[in-house]
């Protein structure tokens, strides 16, 4: 009688119905995975533009400021601070300006008299609120623009002094 239970198929038609159902619960699971990836990547691209935009702002009205100063890049009067990137769904999303940096640097490879301004505008944010998978997809993000202004010095003067 073991044996007769053991090697009999009733109730087999079930068991494929179950695991049927599981496979295509896992494939539904992807697909909408896939999706919720793709359309948060998009997002984020979008976001990634109005930020590169805003940067290039910044250095623009630098560029603007100094364009008829030579000898030094002046940075005063550019406020850092949030700006709003996109309101989706009523939940806005800021990003941070940080101050814009200047470096000043000698190249004699380049030039030996010639000196230039390193101006930096660094940009963080956060693509979204929380949202699912937020851990994974809603890492903080950084942009950095540079952008070098070039001047003529006299060094001449100063090596006689």
């Amino acid at each position: 009688m073991i044996k007769k239970t053991l090697r009999s198929n009733e109730g087999f038609g079930i068991i494929q119905a179950l695991a049927g159902l599981i496979i295509v619960t896992i494939a539904l699971s992807g697909l909408f995975l896939s999706s919720y990836y793709a359309w948060h990547n998009a997002v984020g691209n979008y976001h990634y533009r109005v930020v590169l935009l805003k940067a290039h702002q910044k250095l623009e009205q630098v560029k603007f400021v100094n364009r008829t100063n030579e000898g030094f890049t002046y940075l005063s009067g550019f406020v850092s601070g949030n700006f709003l990137i996109d309101e989706e769904d009523g939940e806005p999303i800021y990003g941070l300006i940080h101050p814009v940096i200047r470096t000043t640097h000698t190249d004699i490879v380049i030039a030996e008299y010639v000196d230039y301004d390193a101006v930096s505008v660094k940009i963080t944010w956060r693509d979204g609120p929380e949202y699912f998978l937020n851990n994974i997809l809603n890492r903080e993000r950084t942009l950095i623009l540079r952008e070098d202004y070039f001047y003529r010095t006299d060094q001449e003067e100063e090596e006689v002094e």
